[in-house]
């Protein structure tokens, strides 16, 4: 055991002391958060895009501004639901009532908000669309604006005309080059519906002050649970935690187990191509060499493990002020046994099973390139838990998550999945030790291969061909 301590630590200091490690384990949560804010951050720079309406009269441009309007007011709305949630100073009901009360009196929805909020003004969306005078009124001279060939002055100085609703035939036509984004389009089907909702009330004598009335007197509907954690069972995200949790600790999960595991491979390929085997095989046995490099990767794990759960705790400690109580008690279930150590047995067990497939197959490889070729199946099988994940979320009891849990190669990842919807103890249990003796059966065949690579020089003609003996057929001689 200790020469295979010696290996683990010989491999340990090679990857701990190499600059590349360090810029991965760096950029990785910078990568990950980059990732989640990136698509929120696309659409906040994307650029002020025009508009433009032809119409006989303007109830069609009305209907759309006040459309417009009435969704930056929830807008608005859900800002100060959310600031009262941060700020205990602050009542919920009466920050909007004072909100409607600025509305009624006249002020705009910037200005009403600020009265109520002072720094949550700055939170509302800024305009995507923007309203624009036609400079024609056919589509034949709008054309070289849609396209791009000429530019249309507005507030935010010459662009080219995204889009014009044309309301004069007998159907209304929506005109864009963009055939992709219908964000806009999609706004002008609802004032429409609108307005014929408003038109069907007013043709049958019903005032349209009623349209208001049933606004205003439209019950919020209370989301509720019994296995709420709030007295009143109201849902929050301390109940939702678990999934969102689960998922995460999966996710990293494979981070890891992808991230590691790749050194075991370029590590073995590059010993057996520079022949660094034969000397180590005169010290060590070949369990103790195949022990070792798996412990020494593994105490790399745990140091990358240790980096960001340092950098987590640090992050979640310095905003701890900022964090509103349903989200403080949904992250401190991040250390419930109940996830945790479900979490760290699937991670021990998913390494050593990867991280033998990923031994055996560099050491019957002389290249990078003849391994690509054996780790594809590999890859695409590990590329599956990250288009189960997303689904999983909505969908934790679906009967195809629960028998995709049983394949040996996705048990590691989806089992974590699984463990919020509180499926039967013995079934985890089960799977754990299925996922185990998998583990093993995988192991012992690792052994034979990287036997096969290391010591008796095998390659990947002779796993070729004893793949092909396996299902009846001869190889080819070798001339």
């Amino acid at each position: 055991m200790y020469r295979a301590f010696l290996v683990a630590r010989r491999e340990y200091l090679a990857y701990i002391t190499a600059w590349g490690f360090w810029l991965g384990l760096l950029i990785t949560p910078f990568a990950l958060s980059l990732g989640v804010l990136l698509p929120s951050l696309i659409e906040q720079t994307q650029p002020v895009r025009y508009y433009a309406v032809i119409e006989d009269g303007n109830a069609f441009t009305s209907a759309l501004e006040l459309y417009e309007e009435d969704g930056l007011i929830e807008d608005a709305r859900a800002i100060i639901r959310q600031q009262a949630s941060f700020d205990p100073q602050m009542q919920e009901e009466v920050a909007l009532q004072a909100f409607e009360d600025e509305l009624a009196s006249g002020a705009d929805v910037v200005d009403a908000l600020t009265v109520v909020a002072p720094m949550a003004a700055m939170a509302l969306p800024a305009e995507d669309f923007l309203l624009v005078d036609p400079s024609a009124r056919s589509l034949d001279d709008l054309r070289p604006y849609l396209s791009g060939d000429l530019m249309i002055d507005g507030p935010a100085g010459p662009r080219p005309l995204f889009a014009v609703f044309i309301m004069t035939g007998d159907a209304p036509v929506y005109w864009s080059e963009d055939v992709v984004n219908d964000s806009l389009a999609s706004r002008g089907r609802r004032v429409l519906e609108r307005m014929a909702r408003a038109e069907t009330f007013e043709a049958a004598g019903v005032p349209l002050e009623i349209l208001e009335q049933v606004r205003l007197n439209t019950p919020d509907l209370l989301v509720r649970s019994p296995t709420s954690v709030s007295q009143t069972g109201e849902v929050s995200f301390a109940d939702q935690a678990p999934y969102f949790i689960a998922i995460g600790f999966s996710f990293l999960l494979w981070l890891l187990i992808f991230s590691v595991v790749n050194y075991l491979l370029t590590g073995t390929i590059e010993e057996r191509s520079n022949k660094i085997f034969d000397s180590l095989l005169t010290s060590v046995s070949l369990p103790q060499l195949l022990t070792g490099k798996l412990l020494g990767v593994l105490m790399l794990s745990l140091t990358l493990i240790s980096v960001w759960a340092t950098l987590g705790t640090s992050f979640i400690i310095l905003a701890q002020d900022t964090i509103p109580p349903d989200v403080a008690a949904g992250l401190s279930q991040i250390t419930s046994p109940r996830l945790l150590v479900p979490t760290l047995i699937s991670f021990l067990l998913g390494y050593l099973m990867f991280g033998s497939i990923f031994l055996a197959l560099g050491s019957l490889c002389d290249t990078i390139q003849e391994a690509q070729s054996l780790l594809s199946p590999v890859i695409i099988i590990m590329m599956l838990p990250l288009l189960l994940l997303p689904v999983a979320i909505s969908n934790p009891e679906s009967t195809l998550l629960h028998w995709a849990t049983w394949v040996p190669l996705l048990t590691p990842f989806l089992v974590i999945v699984r463990i919020p919807t509180e499926p039967p103890l013995w079934e985890v249990m089960a799977q754990i030790v299925w996922m185990f003796s998998f583990t093993a059966l995988i192991i012992w065949a690792a052994s034979k291969i990287y036997r096969a690579g290391a010591v008796h020089g095998a390659g990947m003609g002779e796993a070729r061909n004893w793949f092909m003996g396996l299902f009846g057929r001869k190889p080819k001689p070798q001339n």
